[in-house]
């Protein structure tokens, strides 16, 4: 029994291995079947091997063709319109030099935000309630300029002729010292040349101290405002100021070498400042220390004469009673009788 129970074993796995083998045989691709055309290659002794393969792996290995390089495409006629940052355009000087401002503050551009514009509008109308004369401030860009068909004497004539004193100044947004102050003629008349440029310069010189923008817009009509006090002052009294009579050139030159003097003295201020208190300094110190300065004079051992401390008609007694007298000048001779004896 044992015998036929261990070969009853052997025939189900014997199965069991044949009926494994039968599925992956069946699950593999089935093996390539000679043709008669390679069987008799073969007899004949050619080579089947084919560089199909090899070729296959050369087209992979080059590389693909780079992509099509887009060309950019014509400037449309909005491209080539593109205003430069020194220019306004015309609807802009239209709102700034069409007709008189409306406005104390005058921005058409909106350099400036909402909030920022109606804080600036507050102080300038703030100081025409509390004026006789108007202060208008113009804000352009920059590096943006005037164009030279803009003239102030018919600015005025059209617009401020008839009406109370006016102060008109062009101020450039990141470049006070661009600005520009000009006066209605009858106020001109009493306030003069000189006194219009120091309110420009002083103005000017309280706005480039400080970074932003706007502060130095705050810095610059604050200092005006007072320059106006005073301009309201004379013109009230009814002074007439000398008249300046300068070149356009020498009012350009000076202009220029104000300008570049501030710029210099602001980039060198705090170099300027230290070597001036290092010198201011050592000044002081080398006078305290000449003040108490100690001379000492040598002291030489001198044998004595005869075991005597001194001997009698040696000479002169020199004395240093005074520092400002010579000393040949103090000797106090020895008596010609002491001397002799």
């Amino acid at each position: 029994m044992r015998a036929i129970h261990k070969f009853l074993c052997l025939v189900l796995i014997f199965l069991a291995l044949f009926l494994n083998a039968a599925e992956e045989a069946e699950e593999h691709d089935p093996l390539p079947q000679w043709s008669e055309e390679d069987a008799a290659r073969v007899m004949r002794g050619e080579c089947l091997i084919s560089d199909a393969l090899f070729r296959l792996q050369e087209e992979e290995a080059v590389p693909p063709p780079p992509p099509d390089v887009l060309e950019l495409p014509a400037p449309g006629p909005e491209s080539l319109n593109v205003v430069p940052p020194t220019e306004i355009l015309d609807e802009d000087l239209a709102k700034y030099f069409g007709q008189k401002p409306k406005s104390y503050l005058v921005d058409p551009q909106k350099l400036m935000s909402r909030q920022e514009f109606r804080d600036r509008l507050s102080f300038l109308k703030y100081h025409a309630s509390d004026s006789n004369l108007d202060f208008y401030v113009y804000v352009f860009d920059e590096q943006q300029t005037i164009p030279a068909n803009i003239q102030m004497d018919s600015l005025f004539a059209q617009q401020f002729d008839g009406g109370r004193p006016a102060v008109i100044v062009f101020y450039y947004m990141g470049a006070p010292e661009r600005s520009e102050l000009y006066l209605t003629p009858e106020l001109m008349r009493s306030v003069g040349e000189g006194e219009r440029m120091r309110a420009l310069q002083s103005s000017i010189n309280q706005a480039v101290v400080k970074s932003q923008p706007v502060d130095q817009l705050d810095g610059f009509c604050v200092q005006m405002s007072i320059r106006i006090y005073w301009m309201e002052k004379a013109f009230i009294s009814g002074v007439i100021a000398p008249v300046m009579v300068l070149e356009k050139d020498e009012i350009n030159e000076q202009e220029l070498a104000a300008r570049a003097a501030t710029t210099w003295f602001k980039e060198w201020q705090l170099p300027i400042c230290l070597i001036l208190g290092v010198i201011i300094v050592g000044i002081i110190t080398g006078w305290i220390r000449r003040a108490r300065e100690k001379f000492y004079f040598t002291e030489y051992e001198i044998a004595p004469r005869m075991s005597g401390s001194h001997a009698a008609g040696v000479g002169a007694v020199i004395t240093y009673a005074s520092a400002k007298i010579p000393p040949a000048m103090q000797r106090e001779q020895v008596p010609d009788y002491l001397r002799r004896m």
